[in-house]
């Protein structure tokens, strides 16, 4: 238990140290752009080749997309049912943002650090299936129930989104190598795993430093019917893996922990792309890191 929070309590802290750095202007406001690209395209993928190459498959394993899949298009619908009847700002805004889990980039280096290997593995396959509505679907959906039309899209905006995501083709590659006994070389697993070793840091700085929070009362309630909707979800799905999958406990705990993941970060660009209130998913997505922080933390501790 003290190992988890005082890893828990590190992590907080670097998060603290990227805003404050921001705040005392040593960093832009923008600089966050080059540690995302970092993130996404060296350090996530190479966490995600380093967990599975020491980790031994089973093909059971291939329900946990669909799990990551079929949870996002519960919360798509919560979303839809939410703004149905209300205009195209808030239909953009519940519809974008009540899906998604920031997997990679929040999860992962929670349980890189705490649940081993297990827990990277399991938060990878579930990101497989789970970046599915944030990488692309969620806006198709967004789009279709907007009165004012703003772009035409369909299944090849969607699989561009996919396929040009470096962690999402990592995850798909080295399930493929597994199921089909391939094993990388040495050189390859030795150098990913020095890479991987710098993720969570940089992931954690990233987010200190895209963090903010600007109070307006007016949006509150939005902000909590968002917040309550992921919160039930994530509980009723935390209470089906814990009691009803099939796999040992390390992987159904880590899984435990994945689904109360933040709001990721795709929803903001695609807010933006469809001119919706960029301010507003900002600030339910800052809110909703908070509560992660904590409710993660709590998980990792009391299961």
């Amino acid at each position: 238990m003290a190992e988890v929070l005082t890893q828990s309590i590190i992590l907080m802290l670097i998060v603290i140290l990227g805003y404050i750095l921001k705040k005392v202007k040593i960093f832009g406001n923008t600089d966050y752009r080059v540690m995302t690209k970092c993130v996404m395209y060296v350090t996530l993928p190479c966490t995600i080749i380093n967990g599975f190459s020491r980790f031994e498959w089973d093909n059971s394993l291939l329900l946990i997309p669909f799990l990551g899949l079929g949870i996002n298009i519960v919360l798509q619908v919560a979303g839809y049912v939410m703004c149905r009847r209300r205009d195209d700002q808030d239909k953009i805004y519940y519809m974008l943002n009540t899906p998604s889990f920031s997997t990679g980039t929040f999860a992962m280096p929670f349980i890189q650090n705490s649940l081993g290997v297990e827990g990277v593995v399991a938060a990878c396959i579930f990101d497989v299936g789970g970046t599915l509505m944030p990488s692309g679907l969620s806006y198709v959906c967004a789009s279709a129930v907007l009165k004012e039309k703003k772009e035409r899209v369909n299944a090849a905006f969607v699989l561009k989104k996919l396929f040009t995501s470096p962690a999402f083709d990592a995850n798909l590659l080295m399930i493929i190598m597994k199921i089909s006994g391939i094993a990388l070389p040495g050189f390859v697993t030795l150098f990913t795993s020095k890479v991987s070793s710098a993720n969570t840091f940089i992931c954690m700085f990233m987010i200190g430093m895209m963090f903010e929070l600007k109070f307006q009362s007016e949006n509150i309630i939005k902000v909590g019917k968002i917040i309550i909707c992921r919160l039930i979800i994530s509980t009723l799905s935390a209470v089906m893996i814990m009691n009803l999958l099939p796999f040992e406990f390390a992987l159904r705990k880590a899984l435990t922990v994945v689904v109360f993941s933040p709001i990721g970060a795709l929803p903001l660009a695609f807010t933006d792309k469809l001119e919706g209130d960029v301010e507003l998913a900002s600030f339910v997505n800052s809110i909703s890191i908070v509560l992660s922080m904590i409710i993660m933390t709590a998980l990792m501790v009391l299961i």
